[in-house]
């Protein structure tokens, strides 16, 4: 019975089947060398050496650029799944992430579908798919690439809270603080127009947003115990960090650079992988036109999307710090749905889908990097190798977040390097001049080998 269920709902889906393999190919392409492990990549690698290898367990995640800044141990204890499957290796950590992202996709199409309906699902769920500025997220294996996922089951909760099933305010309330304890702190706007949505509900009831708030906040139990045990650090980090990054005043020049110079080229990258004037122009008509339809939708529901985009606009507005297009993120499924609803008209889809996939398949197969997983982890073999079991020291001289990564994989490859021992080997950019270190060593041997931005110079 379960089976014949299925296999109906399967064969009213069938063109989800090759948009995830879509999906799927683009995602695999170039992945041993698109992947790369840096500070975010590193912070969950150490995280599950620490769990497997000291058997200790962490209720802070990474921390963040602003310092006493932490999220939620949630994104790393995920990591633990390829980690452990990889002998602590992160071999499998891109192709972990790339099943993931078929869920993302799987989840938009569903979720889009139950908003408006199965064009729009299949749309905006293509965009994701194909779309360069979701593969490089996807690939960048980060926190804030659970986000869409949030998002998806933050959108879905609140439809079926304006259907009536109330006790799901309290499931999307939880979505929303998982998200911002663990993810991104970011996802704080969402979780504000959340809640003003909701409240835009005729029938409410208070008992309900009590249970919600506190469903949100049940999310910070663990960095408030680390709160606690580390003399208040987060809270007085909180309070620098409001100091130094709050606007003295709102203005219009401010509120103006937050849109024309950060978010509308975000949008426009996304979509096409490019922000000249054309594109910009094209995806704010389709915005516009989007705006029009979602109007003659009478649901208060729908006034999600564009209190979404406005409340994180005017949140960044009021900030004083400096503000990255992917701080941006959480808004894009409200964007892509409304370009979604545009294109549902044929003329304008027609034009749309070349622009589109030439745009963004160029954009993939031109992609190149020589500061990757895969570098990296050549280097580290080729030092120990070269060493075999003499003892050795590694020093660093690289651009600021080049030497991310490598002490974790000497770690992870069970080498440590320590001072004083008897090879050296010094680490330096591709481009550097490692022909001073002959006269400097002018008593040792000294060759240099590069491997992708890297060059080790060897001094025995």
């Amino acid at each position: 019975m379960i089976s014949k269920v299925f296999t109906k709902n399967l064969k009213g889906h069938k063109v989800l089947l090759p948009i995830l393999l879509i999906a799927l190919i683009l995602r695999l392409y170039k992945i041993n060398y698109a992947f790369p492990f840096d500070f975010d990549q590193e912070a969950p690698a150490l995280a599950a050496y620490d769990f497997f290898i000291n058997h200790k367990i962490s209720l802070i995640g990474q921390e963040l650029s602003f310092e006493g800044f932490f999220l939620g141990p949630l994104h790393n204890w995920v990591e633990f799944i390829p980690y452990g499957t990889c002998n602590l290796m992160p071999d499998c950590v891109p192709y972990f992430f790339t099943l993931l992202s078929l869920l993302n996709v799987v989840a938009l199409y569903f979720t889009s579908q139950k908003i408006f309906d199965k064009k729009t699902a299949i749309i905006t769920s293509f965009v994701y798919a194909i779309s360069y500025g979701a593969l490089a997220t996807d690939r960048n294996v980060a926190s804030n690439f659970f986000v869409l996922l949030a998002l998806t089951g933050l959108l879905y909760a609140l439809k079926r809270y304006f259907e009536g099933k109330n006790l799901f305010l309290i499931v999307g309330a939880f979505i929303s603080g998982v998200a911002v304890v663990n993810f991104t702190p970011i996802f704080i706007f969402p979780a504000i127009a959340f809640f003003i949505t909701a409240i835009l509900k005729k029938e409410k009831q208070p008992l309900i947003f009590v249970a919600a708030a506190f469903a949100f906040l049940i999310n910070y139990l663990p960095l408030f115990i680390f709160n606690i045990r580390h003399n208040n650090l987060i809270v007085n980090s909180l309070l620098n960090f409001a100091n130094q990054n709050s606007a003295k005043e709102i203005n219009m020049d401010k509120l103006s650079f937050v849109v024309k110079d950060v978010l509308v080229p975000y949008y426009t990258n996304y979509v096409f992988h490019s922000s000249s004037f054309i594109f910009t122009a094209f995806g704010l008509v389709l915005v516009a036109i989007g705006l029009y339809k979602l109007s003659k939708f009478e649901d208060k529901y729908y006034y999600f999307f564009p209190i979404l985009i406005a409340t994180t606009i005017l949140g960044f507005t009021a900030y004083g710090g400096h503000i990255p297009d992917y701080y941006f993120q959480p808004t894009l499924i409200p964007f892509v749905l409304l370009m979604a609803l545009a294109l549902k008209t044929r003329i304008l889809l027609a034009v749309f889908i070349p622009i589109f996939l030439i745009m963004n398949l160029q954009a993939q197969a031109s992609y190149s990097t020589e500061n990757n997983y895969q570098v990296k982890k050549e280097v580290v073999k080729r030092i120990l190798a070269s060493t075999e079991d003499e003892s050795f020291n590694v020093y660093y001289n690289l651009p600021t977040g080049f030497s991310f990564g490598f002490d974790y994989l000497f770690r992870a490859m069970r080498r440590q390097y320590k001072e004083g021992a008897k090879n050296l080997y010094i680490l330096e950019s591709s481009t550097a001049d490692a022909g001073r270190y002959m006269d400097t060593f002018s008593d040792k041997q000294v060759s240099t080998t590069r491997i992708g931005a890297f060059q080790i110079v060897s001094v025995k």
